[in-house]
C-alpha cells in the first residue's frame, strides 16, 4: 500500500497530555497539519525538524487544523508571518474559539453540573494565567467545512486530502482522509494511549442547549471505521498502524466505563460534580472540569438506556438510578 510523503513533527507541550504532534507533507503545496503550541519549546522543536526534512518555516505554503485547541493552532501566527501560508480552520470551531461568551456558557454548564463557585473561579484564574490561547484572535484563516478538498502533488504521484466533520472531542472537530493512500489525519479524535475527552461545551447550534458529545463522539468513531484507513496520524502519540482495532477498543472502552458510572448511581439523586470526585478523587485544576465532561457525557448514555432519571433542584442536574 502505498504512503504518503509525511513527516511526524513531535513538540512540547506545558499540559498534561505531553507532546503534541504535527505532520509536514512534502507536497506541492508544501503542507503542515497542526500546528503545534506558541511556546519557545514548541517552536524550536518545529524549526529543528523542518530543518532536518530540508525545509525552513518560510516554506510552509499552507496549514491545515483539525481543531481549535491551542496545543493545535498555536503557531499558525508566526507560520504565516515569515511564509504567508494559507492557514484553512474548521468553520465550527473558529466561532466556538472566537466567541467571547463560550466560556460564560461552560461556566453555566458546569454550575449545572454542581461544581461549586469557589471552585469554578479558581480554575478561571488558572486559565487566565495560560498564555497559549489567544493565536487565533488577530490571526487570518480560511474558514472550511466538510467536503473541502485539498488537493496535492508530489514525485510519488497526486493525492487529495477531503475534509470530514467528526464532532465529539469538541464540536467542530475534523479530520483529513487521503483515498488513495487510505490515510486519517485525526486530529485528537483517535488517540493511541487514551481516549479522547468528550468535552463539556455548549450546542453550537444553540448556545443555551448542552452538547451531547460522548454521543457525537460515537457516531464519528463509527463514520471513521466506514473510511476503512489503514494508518492514523494522531494529534498525540505514535502512528496507529490499524485503525480499525483501535476504534473497536475505543468503543469498548467507552461501554465499560458506561457501566462503571451507572453502578455508582443510587436511589439517592447525585450530581455529576459528586459523581465526578467519587470517580477521580485526585482530579485537581483543570483536571476536575475533564472529570466533570466524563461523567456527564456517559450519564447522557445512561439516560437514554432507561437506567437513570434526571431531576433538577436550585439549578443543579441531578441523576439517579431507576
Amino acid at each position: 500500500m502505498e504512503r504518503l510523503p509525511v513527516r511526524q513533527i513531535v513538540m512540547p507541550t506545558p499540559y498534561a497530555v505531553g507532546p503534541v504532534n504535527a505532520y509536514l507533507i512534502e507536497a506541492d503545496p508544501v503542507t503542515l497539519i497542526d500546528a503545534g503550541i506558541d511556546t519557545p519549546q514548541a517552536r524550536n522543536a518545529m524549526w529543528l525538524e523542518l530543518h532536518a526534512a530540508g525545509y525552513f518555516p518560510e516554506s510552509i505554503e499552507q496549514v491545515i487544523v483539525t481543531h481549535g485547541h491551542p496545543d493545535h493552532y498555536g503557531l499558525i501566527a508566526e507560520i504565516q508571518e515569515v511564509s504567508g501560508a494559507t492557514v484553512y480552520f474548521p468553520a465550527r470551531e473558529i466561532e466556538r474559539v472566537r466567541d467571547k461568551q463560550m466560556l460564560f456558557q461552560v461556566g453555566k454548564l458546569l454550575v449545572g453540573a454542581g461544581m461549586p463557585l469557589d471552585l469554578l473561579f479558581k480554575m478561571d484564574q488558572e486559565r487566565r494565567r495560560d498564555p497559549h490561547g489567544n493565536a487565533l484572535r488577530d490571526s487570518e484563516v480560511v474558514p472550511i467545512e466538510e467536503g473541502k478538498i485539498f488537493h496535492l502533488q508530489s514525485e510519488l504521484g497526486d493525492f487529495t486530502l477531503e475534509s470530514l466533520h467528526m464532532p465529539g472531542h469538541t464540536g467542530g472537530h475534523m479530520v483529513f482522509f487521503e483515498p488513495r493512500t487510505r490515510s486519517l489525519f485525526a486530529g485528537d479524535q483517535l488517540l493511541p494511549d487514551t481516549s479522547p475527552n468528550p468535552l463539556l461545551e455548549p450546542s453550537l447550534d444553540d448556545p443555551s442547549e448542552r452538547r451531547r458529545s460522548l454521543k457525537e463522539y460515537l457516531v464519528s468513531l463509527e463514520k471513521m471505521a466506514a473510511l476503512d484507513a489503514t494508518v492514523a496520524f494522531p494529534g498525540h502519540g505514535d502512528v496507529i498502524e490499524d485503525p480499525g482495532a483501535l476504534i473497536t477498543s475505543t468503543i469498548e472502552h467507552h461501554s465499560k466505563r458506561k457501566v462503571r458510572i451507572a453502578g455508582m448511581l443510587s436511589d439517592q439523586p447525585r450530581s455529576p460534580y459528586e459523581l465526578a470526585q467519587q470517580m477521580y478523587p485526585n482530579a485537581g485544576g483543570y483536571d476536575v472540569f475533564l472529570s466533570v465532561s466524563e461523567v456527564i457525557a456517559h450519564l447522557d448514555l445512561i439516560v437514554d438506556d432507561s437506567d437513570a432519571v434526571v431531576t433538577e433542584r436550585d439549578g443543579v442536574t441531578y441523576y439517579q438510578a431507576t
